[in-house]
């Protein structure tokens, strides 16, 4: 860790944030005052060190005076009258560098009416343009080393040895399903993010920062995947995480993990956090964290990985917030995720630490045949056949004139018993395995298609894993398969 980053943990005693940072206190304007002085919202979208945005509300234009002070810095702003004025907005950075501050914003108006906002802002040495990854977890993103299920495998066969083929599909099928509608990166962007911060000397002796790395290069992506996989098997199967994903958090819980995060935080390390809702799983970096004593809210300050080429630090696309509502007597989501054009449509519930490793990852086999166990009894007893079609335009079942599945941009799901979901370019099917069904897929790039079901005798299981091969370029083929057959030859 650089001195700069290190910094961190001189500036504040860690004890100190424990009732403090998540205390209950307000502090309101006087009950005589004859009008109230409004109170700000504090936003920050930039890197170290923050730029906070203090947007003040003024509809009736009777603020007069805004004042901020830390132990740093102390500004004074005296607002002239402006009737085309709903609200002001200031942009001040009062900090020098990381660390963890004690913040109060005083509001008056114009008959001098006071209100005062305690806050209390921390974070570390995180830069836009330095720390961050060049390339972004989105639709540009293209692997240079296999599909998602195929890396998978090559990660099993690392880290544990040869799994059988039905196993090896009941994975991929369950390695899918932990991340909602998209494909599971996500813990290798924060993961390789706080990686390289905490330990830089990791990095290529070429590389001067993590912002240099190129996404297209075959060996940072396996690192990257490995790592993603090794993050998910040690939270999530052999952590607490397997609890943690089931069901929405409490408040006391979701307060738990937030004072967590802002322990880390303070102790000088960027931390990878998970967040989860009813249709959504995904992990981002947090670097920063703003406690408002007089709201009771929370801001972890977080780094998205959305976009790609983000390298301004007083105002990035990918620097987003997650603020916690944490007062006991809030109603409603506790949890709302900002970007810059404002609120995500998307619930979270779940919020989680994740830990990060300096070293390869080892992991029990025990664990892993557990699970392997688990998914085969649950395949056994239902008697549900799983597909998973991987680098597909489309994939659909059908059942003659019926059809379950999404091609040529349109969804139906029309075939009674079928189970379908899309994860960015995947196609998942759950049915029941006695269904005369035939496969649809229009294939653009060479689609993989797995496929287990359970086998003719009891405790026993049937597979395939074909790889279609890929059309001329531009080119979208349309394919069917009978699954009828396939369990035939399969059986076979």
């Amino acid at each position: 860790m650089t001195p700069a980053r290190r910094m961190l943990a001189t500036v504040v005693l860690i004890g100190a944030l424990g009732p403090m940072l998540f205390a209950q206190e307000a502090v309101g304007a006087p009950a005589a005052a004859p009008t109230v002085a409004p109170l700000p919202d504090v936003t920050c979208f930039s890197g170290s060190p923050l730029l906070l945005q203090v947007k003040v509300p003024d509809p009736a234009h009777i603020l007069s005076e805004v004042q901020i002070e830390a132990p740093t810095s102390s500004i004074a702003y005296r607002i002239p009258e402006n009737p085309e004025r709903d609200e002001l907005l200031l942009h001040v950075s009062p900090f020098l560098g990381p660390g963890v501050y004690d913040l109060e914003i005083s509001t008056r108006t114009r008959d001098g009416a006071v209100s005062r906002s305690v806050l209390q802002a921390g974070f570390v040495d995180f830069v836009w343009g330095r720390d961050n990854l060049s390339f972004g977890n989105n639709a540009e993103y293209r692997s240079v080393i296999g599909t998602f299920g195929e890396v998978l495998a090559h990660w099993v066969a690392e880290r544990f040895g040869e799994v059988a083929e039905s196993d090896m599909v009941l994975l991929v099928d369950y390695m899918y399903s932990l991340f909602g509608s998209n494909t599971g990166r996500c813990y290798a962007f924060s993961g390789t993010e706080v990686r390289y911060w905490r330990w830089p000397e990791l990095l290529p002796s070429y590389y001067d920062a993590a912002h240099d790395l190129r996404g297209n290069v075959a060996r940072y992506q396996r690192e990257m995947n490995f790592l993603q996989f090794d993050i998910v098997f040690d939270h999530f199967l052999a952590g607490p995480g397997s609890q943690q994903i089931l069901g929405p958090m409490s408040r006391e819980e979701i307060r738990a993990q937030a004072e967590e995060i802002a322990a880390r935080l303070a102790a000088g390390e960027p931390v990878a956090v998970g967040f989860a809702g009813p249709e959504l799983h995904h992990s981002m970096l947090v670097f920063g964290f703003i406690h408002n004593h007089t709201t009771h809210t929370v801001d972890l300050l977080v780094a998205n990985n959305w976009k790609s080429d983000e390298k301004l630090n007083i105002h990035s696309r990918d620097a987003e917030i997650v603020r916690l509502r944490l007062a006991p007597d809030h109603e409603g989501p506790i949890a709302e995720w900002r970007y810059e054009d404002g609120v995500r449509n998307r619930g979270i519930d779940r919020i989680f630490a994740v830990d990060v490793r300096r070293d390869p990852y080892a992991h029990e086999r025990a664990v892993l045949d557990s699970l392997i166990s688990r998914l085969r009894d649950d395949l056994q007893a239902g008697g549900r056949a799983v597909v998973v079609v991987e680098e597909a335009a489309g994939a659909r079942l059908l059942d003659g004139e019926r059809s379950t599945g999404r091609i040529r941009n349109r969804t139906t799901r029309e075939v009674d018993g079928v189970c379908f979901e899309r994860v960015g370019e995947a196609h998942r099917f759950t049915f029941p395995a006695t269904l005369p069904l035939e496969l649809e897929v229009a294939d653009n790039t060479g689609a993989r298609v797995l496929y287990v079901a359970p086998g003719p005798e009891p405790g026993t299981a049937v597979s395939s894993i074909q790889a279609m091969p890929a059309p001329e370029e531009g080119q979208t083929v349309t394919l069917r398969v009978s699954l009828r057959n396939c369990i035939e030859d399969c059986a076979h």
